[in-house]
């Protein structure tokens, strides 16, 4: 089991996933890209299972307050720009990372041989006391129509989850608010 915390929520990944902290200080890309490229993003987690494509994970928690509305318009363009960054960083690391990361983006590039799968974790203040569930699907809605529209270059295969339905989506992983 792999656990993984990203800001206020942790990820218990289960023994079948091989998940990488992909933006995590001393990493592949903090240390080789962003060192030396400069203004490139990343997603939070690459993820592999034998039998499921890559994912790619972004997660965003405003469980502490809810952006502006021109952030969460800028949301889509954000993840797609973290997703083209990333998708450049496993090639990347491919060739170039550690002995320790060199297997894993070798994996994930293997794996591109068929489109990746985006997940977008998004948790806001979408509690009934706050706002109604219709509601938040709703945002949920309006954000994955516009990931689907920015990424249509790469991938249809886009989630938009959050911790009340991940688990319709992907298996063996556990999600908890600390």
């Amino acid at each position: 089991m792999t656990t993984i915390r990203e800001g206020n929520l942790e990820f218990a990944f289960g023994a079948s996933w091989e998940v990488l902290k992909y933006d995590e200080p001393g990493g592949f890309y903090k240390t080789l890209l962003l060192k030396k490229v400069g203004a490139t993003k990343a997603v939070d987690f690459l993820c592999l299972r034998d039998a499921d494509p890559l994912l790619l994970v972004e997660v965003k928690d405003f469980s502490r307050g809810v952006p502006g509305k021109e952030k969460y318009d800028v949301l889509p363009v954000t993840v797609t720009r973290k997703v083209r960054d990333t998708i450049a960083g496993v090639v990347g690391g491919r060739h170039t990372a550690g002995p320790h990361g060199r297997p894993l983006f070798t994996h994930a590039l293997g794996k591109l041989s068929n489109p990746p799968r985006v997940v977008y974790f998004f948790e806001d203040l979408a509690t009934p006391a706050r706002r109604s569930r219709e509601r938040t699907d709703n945002k949920r809605d309006v954000l994955l129509k516009k990931l689907k529209g920015h990424l249509r270059w790469l991938t249809s295969d886009i989630m938009v989850v959050g911790l009340d339905n991940y688990r319709l989506f992907i298996r063996d992983l556990t999600v908890r608010r600390v």
